[in-house]
């Protein structure tokens, strides 16, 4: 039997007791093929089908199926397998494979949410009566892509096939079953008005999730104290326009946090024209950092209220986050029509108090920590575990850094009016800005309690490095109030001042110190340090090299620290400490990354830089434990160039020895 563009061959093999007969049909316009099924012409292609039909004892099957369609447009869609049993949905094995790109054409790597594209659809269903059903679904993206396997029924099932006046396929019934087999995340039901140009979708969904999956997959766990989140929603448009309306999701099952998720969205597919709501509440934010296994910070209740707003390129959204008593106030607008896009912003608040601050920073220091390996961790943990887990081959960037990296331009100024401590009111200004090449911020000003500082950031956007760049000066910082945040319980007290220059890689703070290259100056006055600190080698000589007579307190007049830094390597060749009649030349070295070090200290009586010092000390191995030797290291020192005169008004905390005329 020939068509114009359809062939078929059917060919009997005789059987006992009945009939079977192996069919191939080529297709080489699948135009036709739907003028024959009296629908719609809205595909163009080729195809080519082929199967075994047995009847046997009234038992009829379909063995060595397969099907492939191939579109004018690049798509196509594999199937293989077996039917087996008709009438029996437990004797069905099937492979699908439904191609959007050829192979050679697909689309290149996403960084970033807008360019994302779905690739290709895979399904395996594999039921063998009296069996567990097992089944696969892999949905592939430019991105990333989604696998799930395991026991289950089917993750995709329809009926209530049927042609509309129009021409139309329309299926009445389907059921959709997107991730684990025995617990999906997310379950569609509905129909679909037009199925060969997927128009006319209308679906109820559900979704059921454990709730730490919105923070990181790592932290699933049967002992998962952060519960589930779950709520409704509804689908309806097509392929090109799929929108979102009535969704309601919240947590349960958990007392550590409360999480709220209300809005629409228009247009699922490019995330444009919505309305989201979202609301998170924490009662203690030590046990939420304790339920994700991180060190307690007791930060007291916090509250985080987002609202989001887009109307075509028009993008508005607001935050207000509550930490205990402090508030922010953050408000940002976005015109994404232009060539140039810029993202105006500002950051407010009313109330800050510094103790909070102090307790956020730490609380954010833990939260850093979630799937914080570093860079080399990373890829041995990702060739250990290739293969495993539901999401692989992820290259979408983090939000953050998709952000920095889209091109776009942004304004944001920061103003926090009132920022309150135990020793004053203060208030601090600045500004952020973004565009193609880097991220500036600052300069950043704040004073409080006759300490100040002024830091500026960039961060260099035009090369893979991204290099981060911070110049500044702080000063007037008391050193015993540091050391008592540091939890250090020794004596110590002086005004610290510093000024520095340093750039360095930004995969993480240790990636910054480990890869950091600049200067810096330290430098200290008006200060003391109790005499046991001083004792290294715990002989009860250096103390006395630093007071006229045994006490607990040695004065320091002054400490000037000039230090460079390569690749994370500090080095410093005058950095100078002096009491009120003994200065101490230190020169030397500390490796950050090797975490070693190597310096020697050199006291000697002020004004007298040529002569022997009488306890010269060097520390030399691991920062933890590094050996300290006294009486070592060179004893006189001379100059060069012979000159052996201090000048009649020395300076402090620069080393006699360069003083000499």
């Amino acid at each position: 039997m020939n068509f114009e563009q359809i062939s078929i061959i059917a060919e009997e093999v005789p059987q006992e007791n009945g009939l079977q007969v192996a069919t191939t049909v080529e297709i080489a316009e699948l135009g036709q093929l739907l003028d024959i099924l009296k629908l719609r012409r809205v595909l163009e292609g080729t195809g080519i089908i082929g199967a075994t039909f047995t009847s046997v004892d009234g038992v009829a099957r379909i063995d060595d199926l397969s099907v492939l369609a191939k579109l004018d447009g690049g798509q196509s869609l594999s199937l293989t397998g077996q039917i087996g049993e008709l009438g029996n949905p437990e004797d069905v094995s099937l492979t699908t494979r439904i191609q959007l790109y050829p192979e050679d054409a697909e689309p290149a790597p996403a960084a970033s949410r807008y360019d994302l594209k779905l690739i290709a659809v895979d399904m395996v269903i594999d039921s063998v009566p009296g069996q567990v059903p097992q089944r696969q679904m892999v949905i592939k993206t430019n991105g990333f892509t989604l696998d799930t396997s395991g026991e289950g029924p089917p993750p995709i099932k329809f009926s209530e096939l049927s042609r509309t006046p129009e021409g139309a396929l329309k299926v009445g019934n389907i059921n959709l079953r997107i991730g684990n087999p025995a617990d999906p995340f997310i379950i569609l039901n509905g129909s679909v008005d037009d199925a060969l140009q997927l128009q006319g979708i209308s679906a109820e969904g559900l979704m059921d999730i454990p709730a730490s999956s919105l923070i990181s997959p790592e932290l699933l766990g049967p002992d998962d104290q952060l519960g589930r989140f779950s709520g409704d929603f509804h689908l309806n448009g097509d392929i090109n326009q799929l929108s979102l309306t009535n969704l309601d999701g919240k947590t349960s099952d958990t007392e550590v946090w409360n999480l709220e998720v209300h809005g629409t969205v228009e247009n699922v597919l490019k995330f444009e024209d919505l309305d989201l709501a979202i609301d998170v509440a924490v009662p203690s934010g030590a046990d939420l950092l304790e339920a994700l296994s991180l060190e307690r910070v007791e930060t007291g209740q916090a509250r985080l209220e987002i609202n989001l707003v887009s109307e075509g390129t028009d993008w508005n959204a607001s935050a207000n986050v509550e930490v205990a008593d402090s508030i922010l106030q953050i408000m940002a607008d976005l015109d994404d029509a232009t060539s140039d896009p810029v993202l105006k912003g500002s950051i407010e608040s009313d109330l800050i108090k510094i103790d909070q601050i102090r307790t956020i920073v730490q609380a954010a220091a833990q939260l850093r920590k979630i799937g914080g390996l570093e860079p080399e961790e990373k890829e041995t943990k990702q060739e250990d575990e290739s293969g495993q887990g539901a999401l692989r081959d992820v290259t979408l960037k983090p939000i953050g850094r998709s952000i920095l990296l889209s091109g776009m331009d942004m304004d944001v100024d920061v103003d926090l009016r009132h920022i309150e401590g135990a020793q004053g009111i203060s208030s601090l200004q600045s500004e952020l800005t973004l565009n193609e090449n880097e991220l500036k911020a600052g300069p950043l000003k704040f004073e409080y309690g006759g300490a100040h500082f002024d830091v500026s950031g960039q961060l260099d956007l035009s090369n893979d490095a991204h290099l981060l760049t911070l110049t500044g000066n702080a000063g007037g910082w008391q050193l015993d109030d540091i050391l008592h945040n540091l939890n250090f319980k020794k004596g110590a007290s002086g005004t610290i001042y510093a000024d520095f220059s340093v750039t360095g890689g930004t995969d993480s703070p240790k990636h910054f110190a480990n890869s950091m290259n600049g200067n810096a100056t330290v430098s200290m006055r008006d200060g003391s340090i109790e005499t046991q600190l001083l004792d290294l080698a715990g002989l009860g000589v250096l103390p006395w090299v630093f007071t006229k007579e045994k006490q607990k307190v040695a004065p320091i007049v002054c400490l000037r620290a000039p230090i460079s830094i390569s690749n994370g390597s500090i080095s410093t060749k005058q950095t100078t400490l002096e009491t009120d009649h003994v200065q101490v030349v230190v020169f030397g070295g500390v490796d950050v990354a090797g975490k070693v070090l190597d310096l020697n200290l050199q006291p000697r009586k002020i004004g007298e830089p040529l002569s022997k010092s009488p306890w010269p000390v060097t520390l030399k191995g691991p920062l933890a434990k590094p050996k300290i030797k006294v009486k070592d290291g060179p004893k006189r020192l001379k100059r060069s160039d012979g000159a052996d005169k201090m000048p009649a008004k020395r300076k402090l905390c620069v080393p006699d020895i360069l003083q000499l005329q």
